[in-house]
């Protein structure tokens, strides 16, 4: 029976390979690529406008094995700004299932352009409208952070299981190397991500200060600084196979299962990095965070365990500063409100025009927010 298992578990992986695009056979666009400060110029394969698709090939994939890409648009070579989509997350069969109720983005099929929020280009008070900008879809259901092909079983021996690809990891990092092949000397990179992109921007943003060690960077998580539970989460480390990569990366190498937390993302990266400002953003009420807690939650607000879950990674480093604004909303970065919202008399886009540039922020609390 064992291996009769085994073969099944093996034929589940070729078939759903089998309906990728450039996984098992890539054949990525852009070849003999050369850094753009050297020409001057676009780098090869892209439009010299608007954006364009980079399938880098390799171990890449989306949760059903289809294709992943990440897009480019051009701006100013020497600042970057690095965006993580977000897309909620899975973790078993009920939750990855295409043909159920997925709580995950699964793939690429409906992907659109951005163009709002800090993507809208025409807006005079963009801090980033001249930035080139590297926008990584998410459809791995595992923070961007999973390095695991895993086959969820079925509810009983009728229900068959589900083979799902959790390569977030691999999936960002094609397109932080897409960036250090292409751009040889950036002096500002802005890092940032929203809901599930939220949460491994304290990574993303050290990784490429680990490229690019001249270079200012500032890091901003919007919308998942809430999740703070009673207990441990079983399986999510070990199903994503997070701690497969994590351990490789400089300075993250002593997280653990007993140490791992989204916040010891920001200590880590905050301690190995001590130029770097590493952000947050939340809305005090958010619906979809508290969702996702499900009650197994160690505060009775989202906003208690916003600041308890602050408080910890302001306690290990200084280099961390939070935006919370009053409201029952989810994410603002890719929004038009990025440009609208005020907590406390500080604009956002302000505060984050500030966090980008370098210049010091203070936390921003807002006025009708309590513990």
């Amino acid at each position: 029976m064992k291996l009769k298992n085994q073969f099944l578990i093996a034929g589940l992986f070729a078939a759903a390979a089998c309906t990728s695009q450039n996984v098992a056979e890539p054949t990525p666009e852009l070849t003999d690529e050369v850094a753009a400060e050297e020409t001057g110029q676009t780098p090869a394969g892209l439009e010299a406008q608007g954006w364009s698709k980079v399938r880098p090939g390799g171990d890449v994939a989306c949760t059903d094995g289809s294709e992943f890409y990440f897009m480019v648009r051009p701006g100013r070579a020497e600042q970057i700004l690095f965006y993580l989509e977000g897309g909620g997350g899975c973790w078993n069969k009920a939750s990855c299932n295409p043909e159920g109720t997925p709580t995950a983005k699964l793939n690429l099929i409906d992907q659109e352009e951005p163009d709002e929020g800090i993507f809208d280009a025409d807006n005079a008070e963009n801090p980033f409208a001249d930035y080139t900008s590297i926008y990584v879809p998410y459809c791995s259901g595992d923070v961007h952070l999973g390095a695991n092909d895993v086959v969820y079983p079925g509810t009983d021996d009728t229900d068959q299981p589900l083979p799902v690809f959790h390569r977030g990891r691999a999936n960002a990092q094609s397109a932080i190397d897409w960036v250090t092949q292409n751009y040889a000397a950036p002096d500002t990179i802005f890092v940032t991500g929203v809901s599930a992109g939220g949460v491994p921007t304290p990574l993303y943003a050290s990784i490429l200060a680990n490229n690019y060690e001249d270079a200012r960077v500032a890091s901003l998580g919007d919308g998942a600084g809430g999740y703070r539970r009673k207990g441990a989460l079983p399986g999510r480390l070990e199903n994503w196979g997070i701690l497969n990569h994590l351990n490789a990366v400089p300075a993250f190498e002593d997280i653990s299962e007993d140490t791992w937390s989204y916040e010891q993302l920001y200590i880590n990266g905050a301690e190995a990095h001590p130029d770097i400002t590493f952000a947050r953003f939340d809305y005090s009420a958010d619906p979809a965070q508290w969702r996702f807690l499900s009650g197994n939650s160690e505060y009775d607000t989202l906003l208690g365990n916003m600041l308890a879950n602050n408080d910890d990674i302001r306690d290990a480093v200084p280099n961390f500063r939070a935006y919370i604004a009053e409201g029952e909303a989810h994410t603002v970065m890719q929004k038009p409100e990025f440009y609208t919202l005020t907590s406390s008399g500080v604009r956002l886009v302000d505060w984050v025009a500030q966090l980008a540039s370098g210049e010091p922020v203070d936390d921003v609390l807002c006025e009708a927010c309590t513990r």
